[in-house]
């Protein structure tokens, strides 16, 4: 138990040293903004651009950056260990489509 302890520890101090920044999640979200995958997430990433509005957040040992249009996040990266992964979080399907019985 005591080794299980001192691994966390050591682990979460590796964590806390090894935190990409700001600067490297910023250039994430621009890099998924800038590669749309169809004509909706163009027009979202312009938007974005011009008037969405970035929130960086730290947790001491990870990160999150998201880029937020209309009170929708378009894209979130994490980062920890150096590492950063970014993805799309919006949907692009209208949500009004279909119906219920």
């Amino acid at each position: 138990m005591k080794w299980l302890i001192i691994l966390i520890i050591i682990a979460g101090i590796a964590g806390y040293f090894t935190r990409p920044g700001e600067a490297k999640l910023r250039e994430g979200a621009n890099a998924v903004l800038s590669n749309p995958g169809n004509i909706s997430q163009g027009v979202e990433g312009l938007g974005a651009s011009l008037a969405g509005e970035r929130n960086y957040e730290n947790f001491y040992v990870a990160e999150r950056y998201r880029v937020i249009l209309n009170s929708n996040p378009i894209v979130t990266c994490y980062g920890a260990f150096t590492q950063v992964k970014c993805d799309r979080t919006g949907s692009s399907s209208p949500s009004g489509s279909g119906s219920n019985p």
